[in-house]
């Protein structure tokens, strides 16, 4: 019998689906939200979305993260709108009533004998609880450490269509831009991302805003293929994403981490709790951290403040350096690149965590009279 799961309080459909040859395991809709439950996921997934008449909001991730499984999704009309959230989604089977045994025996013969597609590399997204908080800067450094941590290669899209400023950050001057990219994002192949994109000194591979505001709403359509395509075919790519474009926000079904940044003031506070809760609803809280940046210790805000404003524990505090991180800009040279930085330490190390690369720990040094102790023990 072939094992595969099921999310479904349908004991007639699980019935049906043993008659298949299939030995189905039980989970609930909770347990595709990062659950240790489906870590090791079966060749397929059935979801009953009949009684919600949605598509869970952690379906996407689960199917990123295991893109071997094939999921169907069972529903009581095909409805072509929620089947193309459904196929945004991850799902490759669109099950409508009437459910007989012959329907599900031919969908579960596909799901099982289709290929499972190419895994797609790491998708972290920015996105700031309002302006000046520093998302820009956050989203280079995390892009130029990782390309520094790891041997994927790294893109950055500056998805800010006009006067992004992540080419200033990186001393790059690119001859191309997102806007170029999504104008002609019917030919995305490696080859098509060689010709745009631009390689900064710092290892990072750059997608650049353009160099002036479009008067046209982001096609959403259009963002969320060249989104798809980049993780496709990079290894790590780092998002920064305008707050008040609903066409960025709509479209981060690819990411992996989508991660808003907050500074230690009541105003930035406030407007990240509402952004990360909105974010959550639509993508899963697994998939959303807070990220506190330009850390104010002398505050009257307390980190027990802060953690209830932003709707949970912090991921992350970076520490304050004003004039560090403008001369890093006039230069055109990310902190992490500077070994005596304290605030591109603990952004490299924010770096690592979101991409789950293990932090590197300097070996303590060791003076005379620990090591007489230690001989002597």
């Amino acid at each position: 019998m072939t094992p595969i799961a099921i999310i479904s309080g349908d004991e007639r459909l699980v019935e049906q689906l043993r008659a298949c040859g299939a030995d189905p395991a039980r989970f609930a809709p909770s347990d595709l939200d990062g659950s240790p439950r489906l870590r090791q996921a079966p060749p397929a997934l059935v979801l009953d979305i009949r009684r919600s008449g949605e598509v869970p909001a952690g379906l996407s991730a689960f199917c990123r993260q295991h893109p071997a499984c094939r999921v169907a999704v069972v529903m009581t009309t095909l409805d072509p709108a929620l089947m193309l959230e459904a196929m945004r989604a991850g799902v490759s089977e669109c099950i409508a009533e009437p459910i007989t045994g012959q329907v599900l025996e031919q969908a579960l013969q596909r799901l099982v004998a289709l290929e499972p597609p190419a895994t797609a590399g790491q998708v972290i997204a920015f996105v700031g609880a309002k302006g000046g908080v520093g998302t820009t800067t956050l989203a280079v450094n995390t892009a130029t450490a990782l390309a520094r941590a790891t041997k994927a290669d790294v893109l950055l899209i500056d998805l800010h269509v006009g006067h992004g400023d992540a080419a200033l950050y990186l001393g790059a001057e690119p001859r191309f831009s997102v806007r170029d990219a999504l104008a002609n994002v019917h030919k995305v192949d490696a080859s098509f991302f060689a010709g745009l994109v631009e390689r900064s000194a710092s290892g990072v591979n750059l997608l650049s805003s353009g160099t002036s505001p479009s008067p046209e709403r982001t096609d959403e359509n259009r963002l969320r293929q060249l989104l798809d395509a980049g993780a496709r075919m990079y290894g790590v790519t780092v998002l920064d994403v305008p707050r008040f474009d609903p066409g960025s926000l709509n479209t981060l079904d690819a990411a992996t981490t989508i991660v808003v940044v907050t500074t230690h003031d009541l105003a930035s506070l406030r407007s990240a709790g509402d952004v990360a809760k909105t974010l959550r609803q639509r993508y899963g809280s697994a998939r959303v951290k807070v990220v506190l940046n330009r850390l104010d210790r002398e505050s009257m805000i307390t980190r027990e403040d802060v953690d209830r404003a932003a709707g949970g524990s912090l991921a992350h505090q970076i520490p304050s350096d004003y004039r560090a991180a403008v001369e890093a800009l006039n230069a055109g040279r990310p902190l992490v690149l500077n070994p005596d930085s304290r605030v591109g330490a603990s952004m490299t190390a924010l770096a690592r965590e979101l991409a789950g690369v293990a932090n590197d720990r300097p070996k303590k040094q060791t003076g005379i009279l620990t090591r007489f102790v230690l001989r002597r023990a």
